[in-house]
């Protein structure tokens, strides 16, 4: 049986214009900026005003300007508590009766706390008054051309939005517009797949089905997705759960959208994606702040070893160009973060390039120069590889990078082998400090690994990092 019903990938185009002042990344931050300027100008404003009307003179200036700070600092922490400067938030028509109670609110916490300081006497009642109405009209008109900004720049596809790959059933597509996704879920869609409609009571993926899914994988990866949008029946769970399953090479997290029955959720987690509700049914390994500091940690490990080993690499260098013929560093393609394909570095140690059909060096290889077994045995072979840490193709520590053919082998052999793309390739890793001895092309063995490389996956921090790297030098030396 062949494709039914369904396009291979209805991609949209996206110009490259410039970009727009805002971003989802930024109008948060940027809304509450014009807050505080807005505030602190009213402020000065009132209290001018009403010492030139009662008085003839400006009044304590700096004083005003100190109020209407304060008064700033207290609002933007309110509004940020009840999630007013969430991007989809700063979209809502109705955000004026949010904006007005928390204004009221601060304003009286403000007044009590001039009260309290008797400082009355630069802040008058007739300027406290004041600054309580102009505030809020400063505030929604403000607060309204920014929404019209962002609404125009969404309209123009002008603004940086999270990058989605759609896959579903037709009858739930057909809900879901580029444009409903953009201003809904502040998501931009790179590409859409249509699962066949499923027959009969047998809810398994058929052949067509899994294709569709292994193109959405691929299109997420070639095109650098964010985030993954599942639009499926809730209540066909077993073809969810399947689709789910297939999902899993992807280490993105994956969303299911509401389907057109459903109008309300309970007891789940839910992902803040606008005015609309979504599911997050899988979370990406790590969250942003994990992978800055990871990143961080391996750029300055990486670095500092570069650096502080640099005579043992050139002894090394020299000594490989003396003993054999050949290049001194080989390269060898590997399969890393998100299945992309990179070249990895290491020093040669064969008289010549050599590798079975799966990719995988033996002990007893009789290619292996005498330098090149001692290379091997020492791991002095895999510092090259602190390039690719400092290219960010590979990390310090992460589940060994195998040869693609190898990849692809165990790929097939081993159930959630993808999952260990999920974070980025290490020049040591957890398995290689704690896995038993055994030939690497046995599957049990190689079984064996790929849990222990899940379990990093899945417990990854900064000191077991440090665990790993520790053990992996005590493991060297001992051997």
């Amino acid at each position: 049986m062949g494709y039914v019903g369904f396009p291979a990938a209805a991609r949209l185009g996206v110009r490259n214009t410039p970009q727009h002042l805002f971003t989802y990344g930024n109008a948060g931050t940027i809304t509450a900026i014009v807050d505080c300027l807005v505030i602190i100008t009213a402020s000065v404003l009132a209290g001018v005003a009403y010492h030139l009307l009662a008085l003839g003179m400006f009044g304590d200036i700096a004083a005003f300007a100190g109020v209407g700070s304060n008064t700033a600092l207290l609002f933007v922490l309110l509004a940020k508590s009840r999630g007013m400067y969430r991007p989809t938030a700063l979209l809502w028509t109705s955000q004026w009766q949010r904006i007005v109670a928390c204004w009221g609110a601060v304003l009286l916490a403000m007044v009590a706390f001039l009260f309290l300081l008797k400082v009355g006497a630069s802040f008058s009642r007739g300027a406290t008054i004041g600054f309580g109405i102009l505030g809020p009209c400063l505030l929604l008109p403000a607060r309204a051309a920014i929404a019209a900004r962002l609404r125009g720049a969404l309209a123009r596809g002008r603004i940086a939005a999270k990058r989605a790959i759609m896959v579903g059933e037709r009858e739930e597509l057909d809900h879901r517009s580029a444009t409903d996704l953009l201003r809904t879920y502040a998501i931009r869609e790179v590409g859409r797949f249509e699962l066949p409609k499923a027959s009969g009571e047998d809810r398994s993926l058929t052949a067509d089905s899994v294709a569709v899914l292994d193109a959405a994988v691929d299109a997420a990866r070639t095109d650098r997705a964010d985030v993954v949008l599942l639009a499926v029946r809730w209540t066909d769970k077993d073809r969810y759960d399947l689709v789910r399953e297939r999902l899993r090479a992807l280490p993105l997290p994956v969303v299911l959208l509401p389907d057109q029955s459903v109008r309300s959720i309970l007891a789940q987690p839910m992902a803040e994606m606008g005015p609309d509700i979504a599911v997050q049914v899988q979370r990406a390994p790590l969250a942003p702040f994990e992978l800055r500091l990871k990143r961080l940690f391996d750029v300055t490990f990486a670095g500092t070893a570069l650096v502080l080993l640099a005579p043992l690499l050139a002894i090394v260098s020299a000594a490989i160009k003396l003993t054999s013929r050949g290049p001194i560093v080989c390269h060898h393609y590997r399969r890393g973060f998100n299945g992309q394909t990179f070249r990895v570095h290491k020093f040669r140690t064969t008289v010549a390039e050599t590798g079975g059909a799966a990719g995988h060096t033996r002990p007893l290889d009789p290619y292996v120069t005498t330098l090149g077994a001692f290379l091997r045995a020492t791991g002095i072979d895999e510092l090259p590889q602190l390039i690719n840490v400092l290219g960010g193709e590979m990390s310090v520590v992460g589940p060994r990078p195998h040869a693609v053919a190898r990849d692809d082998e165990l790929s097939r052999k081993i159930a959630n082998y993808a999952c260990r793309h999920h974070v980025k390739p290490g020049i040591t890793g957890w398995a290689q400090v704690c896995a038993s001895s055994g030939e690497a092309g046995q599957i049990e063995h190689m079984k064996r690994r790929v849990d222990l490389d899940l379990w990093y996956v899945s417990n990854w921090s900064v000191w077991l990092d440090l665990e790993v790297l520790v053990r992996a030098c005590l493991k060297v030396t001992r051997d």
